[in-house]
């Protein structure tokens, strides 16, 4: 009485282990790992607590019909060397073929009893893994309905698989697939934010640099006929040609500057305000004064809506405002750190200063309750701003100009991190 005791208490402990074990894996399935950490991470997990001498995950690859590791624990260097199986020989092929699990109780008199022929390199494979293991449970990995790879233990002794042992490595499984489908559907953000990223510089490119191009080209064409016939004219527009290549050269540099993975981030929010602002001085009959007070110091995140919020402002100025005054006024009264270049993050502030950016300017000016939220970028200003918890307010009236103003608190009275 008191053996069945003890064996009712284990099974009790061990079950509690795989159900804490399950959680572990959901929460590393949450983070940002990459997909072959967070395998790893399975395979370890489930050899533990599945009680295997080692585990794999096999990979299908659809061009070839082969199936290959893509992350193992406790397999010999010489079974990954062979490691490659055809789809449909052993218990792994046998189970992707079949889509349900495939278990050998007896490796070797498995082996002894084959009845089809199998591929050289696969006899190379089933002899090593029969002289290091007696027993073997491959169940197939299934992503929507599609079988993409297997979950294998391996086994040291003989071994008869329960139904239970079967459920429990169809539920890491079902973790594994998770975890497969969970890294392809980031892939595929990734894939969506770069092709996103990548049409609005085309469309950055087209509203802005060629239409500056272009207008110079014009000016370039009749300046000669100008000249002759008005030189004081013809000087004036000499002056607007310089003004649009100096435009497109700053709106050039700042595309490229976003080009590169980094090219935002190492440049101070004051001089990308300048940058900016030439830029779009090059399509715009306007006087832009950039107004800088205070050095700001900003988080990542935060710097680059204040960059984004500003540049979404300025494009509404040179499209629809017909202003000829504008003024960008960035202030910060945080401490002077006398690094321009240095990096905070939001834990690591521990005043209460802000840092706060206007655009103003003369022109037409609208009605913000009779405009839509995606007139204008208004909406897209909004989101940024939101996001990276921004304080955004605009105020506009027909004929009295237009102000996007932001401004950003810094959090009170936070400690310090841990050095």
């Amino acid at each position: 009485m008191p053996e069945i005791v003890d064996e009712q208490i284990q099974e009790r402990e061990h079950r509690r282990d795989i159900a804490e074990g399950l959680r572990g894996i959901l929460a590393v399935l949450n983070s940002n790992k990459p997909l072959d950490a967070i395998l790893d991470y399975i395979t370890m997990y489930a050899c533990r607590l599945l009680e295997a001498d080692a585990v794999a995950v096999y990979r299908l690859q659809p061009e070839t019909d082969l199936l290959k590791i893509q992350s193992s624990h406790g397999l010999s260097k010489e079974y990954l060397d062979h490691s490659t199986v055809t789809l449909g020989q052993g218990a792994t092929g046998q189970a992707v073929n079949q889509g349900k699990p495939v278990a050998i109780t007896n490796i070797e008199q498995a082996l002894g009893a084959l009845s089809q022929p199998v591929d050289p390199e696969m006899m190379v494979l089933l002899n090593i893994l029969s002289k290091q293991f007696q027993s073997e449970l491959s169940v197939p990995l299934i992503v929507k309905q599609d079988i993409v790879g297997t979950l294998n233990l391996y086994y040291a002794n003989p071994r008869v698989f329960t139904q239970g042992d079967i459920d429990l490595a169809v539920s890491f499984c079902d973790q594994t697939a998770l975890a497969i489908e969970n890294a392809r559907l980031r892939e595929q953000a990734q894939q969506d934010a770069v092709a996103a990223e990548r049409n609005r510089l085309a469309r950055e490119l087209h509203d802005s640099v060629t239409q500056t191009i272009f207008s110079a080209s014009l000016i370039a064409d009749v300046l000669p006929t100008i000249w002759e016939r008005n030189p004081p004219e013809a000087v004036g527009a000499l002056e607007d040609l310089r003004k649009l290549t100096r435009g497109a050269l700053a709106e050039m540099r700042t595309l490229l500057f976003e080009l590169r993975p980094i090219g935002l981030g190492e440049v101070g929010l004051a001089d990308l305000l300048r940058q900016l602002a030439e830029g779009v001085s090059g399509r715009v009959r306007a006087q832009i004064k950039v107004l800088v007070e205070g050095d700001a110091i900003l988080p990542t995140e935060v710097k680059f809506a204040f960059y984004r919020i500003a540049q979404e402002a300025l494009n509404n100025v040179a499209k629809h405002s017909g202003a000829d005054t504008v003024e960008i006024e960035i202030k910060s009264n945080l401490p002077a750190t006398g690094r321009k270049s240095k990096k905070i993050a939001l834990g690591q502030i521990n005043f209460s200063e802000s840092v706060s950016l206007s655009i103003r300017d003369n022109g037409r000016g609208f009605d913000p309750k009779r405009v839509i939220g995606e007139h204008l970028g208004l909406g897209i200003m909004q989101e940024r701003a939101l996001n990276a918890q921004v304080h955004l307010s605009i105020r506009s009236k027909p004929g009295h100009g237009t102000e996007i103003a932001l401004r950003w608190p810094m959090p009170e009275k936070q400690s310090s991190p841990e050095r």
